[in-house]
């Protein structure tokens, strides 16, 4: 089986982001299947704190059993990294050509001099970058040619429309993507070669079991429950949510408390203080006990490539309602029958209304849901397809 290197900024037991819990399970679970895999990273903790901090230490150590490798990452800067430029001109690779602003932006991405020297030093390993914008993906993949994969966890924002980002997946030896609108995304933007573009899909853990009286006894929450899980983003569509909320609120006068966990701040409305409810970051438990309580999950970000909090809603038999607008989640709703997609104000309204009056609406959506995520979500499943891919792209 040929060495792998997961290579991503940042990776750890205290790293948090939808990608990097991804890198931490996917690495894990192929460790468990017997790859020879090591994760290169860097020192800093996630994307939430200081770049030239050691929260983690550098050199090699172990989690989990699994080799991690760590060096510093290195300030932002204009422009390309000087080691790139030293270590193109050993591999005698001619340096790519694009706008100065995008690698501008690139050199403001997390980038590590440590890393891209490790790479061309270790060239018996196939390296997976992850996600797609980051500086370290870019440079990495573009020092790794012809043992570059990528798995972009890819958006349809501003930045995906960047050369640099075309040329990097065009160059990719294969590319593992997340979800069916996500391979179609990248096929758009592209003009890839449609047998590199794979679905690999993701995971989520399937053992937990969620606790709604336990959820409900230790809030105090009666009646109705409208979750949300994340942090407050106006590129996940909160503020719109917020204002859904209030509008229908306002219409219906109808008992409902929206509940919010999550990292960070989140700023409630006046008005709404008396039916909004942030619990802030709980456990993982108390979070399964959340989904496990609510009535309605909703989740109305355009930019996913993946879910993992609608997938852990439905693992606890919650239905779901989610923004027509996303092609992802709208995809996985249609597909799993556990969602409903929304287009604006007026069909989220009449669509969490109904769900509210239908108690065996509710039950069915959910059981609909719970038993996709049960057969598309399994992390063993997903790391064997991509052994399997990686061993023979063909």
């Amino acid at each position: 089986m040929t060495p792998i290197a997961l290579v991503t900024p940042w990776f750890g037991p205290d790293t948090r982001g939808g990608a990097e819990d991804h890198a931490r399970t996917l690495a894990t679970t192929l460790r468990d299947l017997g790859a020879d895999i090591e994760v290169w990273t860097t020192t800093s903790r996630d994307s939430y704190s200081s770049r030239t901090g050691y929260h983690y230490p550098p050199g090699l150590n172990e989690w989990k059993g699994l080799r991690v490798r760590r060096w510093a990452m290195n300030p932002p800067a204009l422009g390309m990294p000087p080691i790139v430029r030293k270590l193109a001109a050993k591999l005698k690779l001619p340096l790519p050509d694009h706008p100065a602003h995008e690698i501008n932006l690139l050199g403001s991405l997390p980038n590590s001099t440590g890393i891209y020297q490790h790479i061309v030093d270790h060239p018996d390993r196939r390296c997976i970058f992850m996600p797609y914008p980051m500086g370290m993906s870019y440079w990495g993949s573009f020092l790794a040619q012809g043992r570059a994969y990528h798995i972009p966890c890819l958006h349809d924002e501003p930045y995906a429309y960047y050369s640099t980002y075309r040329a990097m997946l065009r160059r990719a030896e294969l590319i593992l993507f997340n979800s069916h609108p996500e391979r179609e995304l990248g096929l758009r933007l592209y003009d890839l070669d449609p047998d590199k573009a794979v679905v690999a899909g993701e995971g989520i853990e399937l053992n937990w079991v969620g606790d709604a009286r336990r959820f409900r006894e230790k809030t105090g929450i009666t009646g109705p429950i409208l979750l949300y899980v994340g942090r407050y983003d106006f590129g996940k569509n909160v503020p719109q949510l917020v204002s859904f909320f209030r509008e229908w609120k306002a219409e219906t006068g109808r008992p409902l408390t929206f509940v919010r966990v999550g990292p960070g701040n989140f700023p409630v409305p006046k008005a709404l203080s008396d039916w909004v409810v942030d619990l802030g970051f709980i456990s993982p438990q108390e979070k399964h006990d959340a989904y496990a309580a609510a009535t309605v999950f909703c989740q109305l970000s355009t930019i996913e490539s993946f879910s993992i909090v609608l997938m852990e809603s439905w693992l606890q038999g919650t239905p779901a309602l989610v923004n027509a607008d996303c092609p992802v989640t709208t995809d996985f709703s249609i597909r799993s029958g556990g969602g409903i997609p929304c287009a604006g104000y007026a069909e989220w309204s009449v669509a969490l209304t109904r769900l509210l009056d239908d108690a065996a609406l509710r039950q069915a959506m959910g059981v609909a849901g719970k038993q996709f995520v049960l057969e598309e979500c399994r992390w063993d499943t997903i790391a064997r397809r991509m052994l399997t891919l990686l061993d023979d792209p063909s």
